[in-house]
């Protein structure tokens, strides 16, 4: 019995004794993020080039005389949307054009391996600057406001 007690608790004492753990991590810099966000906002310049020219293309002209008159504002992710006082041929004309952006912005996204949202987000953030006074835009949260 006595040798019975002596080798239980010589086990137990190796079984604690010979347990290890180690652990190593390495923690790198992530240099993607911002790399694709450059590559992103270059394709969404060249993308949407004509619309910074002295003679714009397509619905240019429209769109903006619009979101001039406050027919239509211009959504957190980029889009138009129709606003009070919208005519039917604005809405028609605003659902040519966020046609038009869905097909640039799916195509930058799938070119750059990211997602529509997040292309979308950051063209909706470059021309806020630029943008007159007086034109409506959504906020992150979706609250819609005038620029002052």
């Amino acid at each position: 019995m006595k040798t019975q007690v002596i080798a239980a608790a010589a086990a137990a004492l190796c079984a604690t004794g010979c347990i290890q753990v180690k652990t190593e991590s390495e923690i790198k810099p992530i240099h993607i993020t911002m790399d694709v966000n450059l590559k992103v906002d270059k394709d969404l310049d060249k993308a949407f080039a004509d619309e910074d020219q002295q003679k714009p293309k397509g619905n240019y002209k429209a769109v903006k005389e619009i979101v001039d008159r406050g027919a239509a504002g211009i959504t957190n992710r980029a889009m138009l949307e129709a606003r009070d006082g919208a005519t039917d041929a604005d809405r028609i004309l605003v659902a040519e054009e966020n046609a038009t952006r869905i097909r640039r912005f799916n195509d930058i996204a799938k070119a750059n391996g990211t997602t529509l949202e997040s292309v979308q987000r950051r063209y909706a953030a470059k021309p806020r600057e630029k943008i007159p006074a007086g034109t409506w835009l959504q906020d992150d949260s979706g609250a819609w406001l005038q620029k002052k």
